[in-house]
């Protein structure tokens, strides 16, 4: 009897290729694969369903992985560890005007995620700190404090260039930190996804904010339904 893969047992989702040849097949039925099929991997459950669609492409600053969740399960993105690229050169040289206005709409759109989402979750700027250190500008976090949280920096051409009262940034780094398994079966808070915004790019870090508070959400939610009470742990290492 041939041994099982982790495939076999479940234990790891097997990735199927969207484009075989010319054609594409991604809900069953065959057709042309057109330019943007290419590079789309499904991962399927065992009843056939699609979790996630996952392919990635090169962007100015290195690479993007895309997710395409198709399921209500919470599914947690890890080993984007490394260090965020830096901010290109070019940002210095934008108009000090352009820049300006484009840190206002990221204020304004991030400032109006936090008021929709504001039943479940916490959002502080750094002209409303949380914490004696905050662990970014912008922050969003559960109402349950327990180390997870998206924080958003700005990132200037001199360092923080605080003596400047007219600074505007180059750009903003972003940091994501989730509520991982451990193998005792306890959960911490861990960075897992990490990454680096340009002026021009402020509507993608919006709708990133926006896709964490969506999914602290659904957690507090189903918490609810299911009765759960959790304990507050505090900050759990938001200070710096």
């Amino acid at each position: 009897m041939a041994k099982l893969t982790p495939y076999d047992t479940g234990k790891r989702l097997e990735p199927v290729i969207w484009v075989h040849g010319e054609t594409t097949s991604p809900d069953a039925l065959a057709r042309p694969a057109e330019e943007d099929d290419f590079g789309r991997v499904d991962f399927d459950l065992d009843d056939g369903t699609t979790l996630a669609t996952v392919y990635l492409m090169p962007v100015d600053t290195g690479y993007e992985m895309h997710i395409q969740q198709h399921g209500e399960d919470h599914l947690a993105v890890l080993g984007a560890n490394e260090p965020p690229p830096r901010m290109i050169t070019d940002c210095a040289r934008l108009d000090p005007e352009y820049r300006s206005r484009q840190m206002m709409l990221l204020a304004e759109g991030l400032a109006a995620v936090g008021k929709e989402y504001r039943e479940h979750v916490w959002y502080h700027d750094e002209d409303e700190p949380l914490f004696s250190f905050d662990p970014g500008h912008f922050v969003f976090l559960p109402h349950e404090k327990d180390g997870s949280h998206f924080a958003i920096e700005e990132r200037f051409e001199r360092g923080t260039d605080w003596e400047d009262e007219d600074r505007v940034p180059l750009g903003w780094t972003w940091v994501d930190y989730q509520m991982v398994p451990e193998p005792d079966g306890t959960t911490s808070a861990q960075l897992v996804a990490e990454g680096a915004t340009t002026p021009a790019d402020i509507d993608r870090l919006i709708d990133r904010a926006r896709t964490w508070a969506q999914q602290c959400t659904d957690r507090a939610r189903q918490a609810e339904a299911e009765g759960i009470t959790r304990p507050h742990p505090g900050t759990n290492g938001l200070t710096r």
